[in-house]
């Protein structure tokens, strides 16, 4: 029962986090009875990709198993942040709020989009401007208790926190499907 609890919320989480047009801290909130683990549409959502700010939208779906998630993501994660109470940590979202007022955001990290070399041209290093998604394992980064909470916003960042004793991370079998929609940051 509680490993049900915990998955429907991570769905909502993932749903929640890449599906909103407002800021999202309390991913449990949207749990509701009309909760479906796919969304049809979906609106721009801000977050973070090596340390800079990108905008995506985002749908997501339950997989059998987290193995069938990561398998299916082929490494790509999104890192969904959440303090020791589950709620975004506000220092998580603040520099995405200020950069992208009306733009919604849950300060989502995504580790890695495809160079251009794997998607059929470009030169090492640089990032596909017409690059138009792919899907990405949810993995949900948990404060420690007593944990001085900061900003993450970079794969690196995270590891470090959890390599540092800082947090957790847990793999869910949720797959997230987030076409990046906005690079100009990256350039």
């Amino acid at each position: 029962m509680i490993k049900l609890i915990t998955l429907a919320a991570a769905a909502a989480a993932a749903l929640s986090a890449c599906s909103s047009d407002r800021p999202i801290t309390d991913p449990a909130a949207s749990l509701s009875p009309s909760f479906s683990t796919s969304a049809s549409a979906s609106v721009p959502n801000s977050g973070f990709y090596a340390n800079r700010i990108i905008v995506y939208q985002a749908t997501a779906q339950v997989t059998a198993s987290p193995q069938a998630a990561q398998q299916l993501s082929a490494g790509n994660i999104v890192f969904h942040i959440v303090d020791p109470s589950g709620n975004v940590p506000a220092v998580q979202l603040a520099r995405l709020t200020a950069a992208l007022p009306g733009v919604g955001t849950a300060g989502n990290v995504l580790n890695f989009i495809p160079p251009p070399q794997e998607l059929g041209g470009g030169k090492p290093g640089e990032i596909e401007l017409g690059y138009t998604g792919g899907a990405w394992n949810l993995q949900i980064f948990h404060w420690n208790a007593g944990a001085t909470v900061v900003e993450l916003s970079s794969d690196t960042d995270i590891f470090a926190a959890v390599a540092a004793g800082t947090g957790t991370l847990e793999v869910t079998n949720i797959l997230v499907r987030c076409p990046v929609i906005n690079f100009a940051n990256l350039r």
